[in-house]
């Protein structure tokens, strides 16, 4: 060999030497494997971290070589989706999406391998359906379950509803927001680091018209009950909503719904009404119709069903609180605070954080009583008198309402009537809504039977109608978050 043939191999030895050094570094480790998440409209963000993390693998051969891979079907059961799937999107780490429908999976497979990451294969799909590097399986429902995702609303109609999944399928904004900042001296000089996390944001003028200046509540899953102005950002994480005022960081980490320009009342409003009636030395009868919504009211008052409500003047139209059950609502009325503050977010919970209205009437030294049907009760510093269903009638509405004509005259200055409420027993719909309507001539007659005997105040106003822990009692809109609100002397 010449030399400058020897020359040239010791140089492309050395090339090749120094080559496979860089593409050994260059390779993913084996021994790390990236987390692949599941999210989008499911109960359970799966974070897949181990090839056998689901169980048993399945055998498959792809571009002539042998995988152990897990069926896509079962990562997607694994995550619990909330209603039907329609649409799969597999989103890569560079960002590139594949996007196809929930049906037909029978032959989609996910594995990993040290090359390519967790790598998507669909056996039957077009090629362009695969994916490499993959970090996000995102689940969309065919339609929006109304326990899920959220749902903007004005007091007389609903603008928007949207989950999690189907926001994947709109356009957001990449927005760094800033989680804080460090500066430290060194040798006389100051430096500075910030830190920033890359978040999914978008504004609701992104996807309806809003006034500006437009005031907002926004309710949390949490019982959370915030009025803000339009500013912030809401942010898509994972399987749930999130809101983020920029200016104060005031935050709702799950909104289950949004009222636009939400009205001045609310059944919150009970608590200071009678409040301030007691510390006028009035006496004070609150009411409480548990059913009683405004579409319920209209219908009833436009049937000629509420002849003492009727007279009893226009009703105002208050807001109610998160989550729809008539226990927290109840924590909120006899609180004057939200779930969130009296401790009172589900139908399991009794113990109230902070003193209610009759811990106000034992102050003012004000004889109180509370009257409401036997069963799950709030801990209120009063002991409450459960009234049963003695005749088998199917609501101690009218054993409610026999109690406490016996105790007008008893000297209370503070009276709390919980009535049954307003709930059909029928699956037909019109003999429903007979007896919907039955219900709510019966409460009217009590109500002015009570009324008659009373020589104070009155405040009369609605809960959602039960406990039942259906799904129902989570569908944020128009009518089942708004309820009448009378205040009045007789």
């Amino acid at each position: 060999m010449n030399r400058r043939n020897w020359l040239l191999a010791i140089g492309l030895s050395l090339l090749g030497f120094v080559g496979g050094l860089f593409s050994a570094n260059c390779q993913p480790n084996p021994g790390y494997i990236p987390p692949l998440k599941v999210v989008g409209d499911v109960a359970r963000v799966v974070k897949l971290e181990d090839p056998k993390q689901l169980g048993k693998l399945q055998h498959i051969n792809y571009d002539g070589n042998n995988y152990q891979a897990m069926r896509l079907t079962d990562i997607i059961a694994a995550a619990q989706p909330v209603a039907t799937a329609g649409q799969i999107y597999l989103v890569g780490n560079d960002g590139f999406t594949s996007s196809f429908p929930a049906e037909g999976l029978e032959n989609s497979y996910i594995f990993f391998s040290a090359q390519n990451g967790w790598e998507a294969v669909n056996l039957k799909h077009p090629i362009n359906s695969n994916v490499k590097m993959l970090k996000e399986i995102v689940v969309i429902a065919k339609e929006c379950p109304p326990h899920f995702g959220i749902t903007i609303i004005k007091p007389d109609k609903e603008l928007f509803r949207i989950t999690p999944g189907q926001l994947y399928k709109r356009d957001w904004l990449d927005y760094p927001y800033v989680e804080g900042q460090a500066v430290v001296e060194n040798e006389g000089k100051s430096y500075t680091s910030a830190v920033y996390t890359r978040r999914k944001v978008f504004r609701l003028t992104d996807f309806i018209p809003i006034d500006e200046g437009s005031r907002m509540l926004v309710m949390g899953v949490a019982g959370e009950h915030r009025f803000l102005e339009n500013r912030g950002f809401f942010e898509l994480k994972d399987n749930y909503i999130s809101y983020l005022q920029l200016d104060d960081r005031n935050c709702v980490d799950k909104v289950a719904g949004v009222i636009i320009n939400p009205p001045p009342s609310s059944i919150m409003d009970a608590f200071y009404d009678a409040r301030r009636y007691l510390e006028n030395n009035e006496k004070v009868l609150m009411i409480i119709i548990p059913g009683l919504t405004n579409q319920v009211y209209s219908d009833a008052l436009a049937k000629g069903g509420l002849p003492f409500l009727k007279n009893a003047g226009v009703a105002l139209n208050a807001s109610g609180v998160y989550p729809l059950e008539k226990q927290v609502w109840l924590g909120a009325i006899v609180t004057g605070k939200s779930p969130e503050e009296n401790g009172i977010t589900s139908v399991q919970d009794q113990e109230l954080k902070i003193p209610t209205l009759f811990a106000v009437a034992k102050q003012l030294q004000k004889p109180a009583l509370l009257l409401q049907a036997a069963g799950r009760q709030l801990n209120t510093e009063i002991e409450a008198l459960p009234v049963n269903d003695q005749n088998a009638s199917g609501t101690a509405d009218d054993e409610l309402y026999t109690l406490s004509l016996n105790h007008l005259g008893q000297g209370y200055d503070l009276i709390m009537l919980c009535f049954e409420g307003i709930a059909s027993r029928h699956k037909n719909q019109d003999e429903g809504a007979e007896s919907t309507l039955a219900a709510v001539k019966a409460i009217d007659s009590y109500l002015q039977g009570i009324a008659s005997k009373w020589p104070g105040q009155i405040i009369i106003t609605a809960t959602p109608g039960t406990d039942t822990g259906e799904s129902s009692r989570f569908d944020f809109n128009a009518d089942t978050v708004f309820v009448p609100y009378w205040r009045f002397s007789p």
